[in-house]
């Protein structure tokens, strides 16, 4: 065999080179480590037997190499953090169609994250967006200002808020237990137990007066322990605010008027002004606030959400007196 035949030996530069016209056909546009690797075995296979590369020089090559893997390693955990923190967010983006080349434009909430083949996508309307391609991130659509992992302190205290109409504004002070936090869509909800009130009638498209009707839609909801679109009162100013609830207790006097202790009640984060833990002697107010009550935990705290509600323009102190009480 001829010496000459084997003299030639390619270096990596020489075949990056030639590869230039393959590597700018690529979807990524760059060298990965696998192509990295190869040029590395293909150099190797090549080499001058009687030349063959130097010892340090292959060792360099493996140094740049690993370093390469660990900053692609780097950059896809980068990559992963970035699309996870996108949730819930609005995005615009330059989508290219590799098979057309044509660009359009894709807007939207992100509504969830994919990896697929070593990239990581964002999925805005059903469309999976490589994250790369984003060129505009504001606040979601539906997203809440708040966070609620700073409210959590308020669950199993007692508080005051205030529920709306959102229609003409009417506003009812209310006072319940607090058993559990929920985001929506413009604002987020304290969920609370026990809240006394007075029900006007029922939430329904269709509008009745058969007290009849009203009376035994009532009680089949707080037996079955169904939730119930109603309308509460404020005898005090006559306003009046529709609500979903469950209804945990049910009184019906004999002028028509219909008391209730409600759980599950929505209250705006925003509207809560005021919070007391309960006291160590709670078990003295479970009587008054649930008259005629199920056998559920949280109903048996309506009697605290009653004195708050109606000292509420009062310390606190004569609040927590009221509930050691018992009324």
């Amino acid at each position: 065999m001829s010496v000459d035949a084997v003299t030639y030996q390619k270096t990596i530069e020489q075949i990056i080179r030639e590869n230039e016209s393959r590597i700018g056909s690529r979807d990524t546009g760059e060298l990965g480590k696998d192509d990295f690797l190869n040029l590395l075995v293909t150099s190797l296979r090549y080499q001058d037997p009687l030349n063959p590369t130097d010892d340090k020089e292959f060792i360099a090559q493996m140094a740049q190499f690993s370093a390469l893997e660990q900053m692609q390693n780097l950059n896809t955990s980068f990559t992963a953090t970035k699309a996870y923190s996108l949730l819930g967010k609005s995005i615009v983006a330059y989508v290219k169609d590799h098979s057309t080349g044509e660009v359009t434009e894709v807007a939207g909430d992100v509504t969830s994250v994919t990896y697929s083949g070593g990239k990581y996508y964002v999925v805005v309307r059903g469309r999976e967006v490589p994250v790369e391609d984003i060129i505009e991130v504001t606040e979601g659509t539906y997203s809440s200002w708040s966070n609620l992992a700073q409210f959590t302190g308020l669950i199993g205290s007692l508080v005051n808020g205030i529920v709306y109409n959102p229609l003409d504004g009417d506003m009812i002070k209310v006072s319940g237990t607090v058993r559990s936090l929920q985001r929506g869509i413009y604002e987020d909800y304290a969920v609370l137990d026990g809240v006394s009130v007075e029900i006007a009638g029922l939430n329904t498209a269709i509008k009745t007066t058969d007290v009849e009707y009203v009376r035994n839609r009532l009680i089949t909801a707080h037996e079955n322990g169904e939730y119930i679109d109603i309308v509460i009162r404020d005898s005090s100013t006559g306003k009046r605010v529709p609500v979903t609830a469950k209804i945990a207790s049910l009184e019906f006097d004999d002028r028509g008027g219909i008391k209730a202790v409600l759980n599950e009640i929505h209250v705006p984060l925003d509207s809560i002004t005021n919070i007391r833990k309960p006291s160590e002697g709670n078990g003295g107010g479970n009587g008054t606030g649930a008259p005629g009550g199920t056998d559920d935990g949280p109903p048996q705290a309506g009697g605290n959400g009653a004195d708050a509600v109606d000292d509420s323009e009062g310390t606190p102190a004569d609040g927590q007196d009221g509930d050691g009480d018992g009324n």
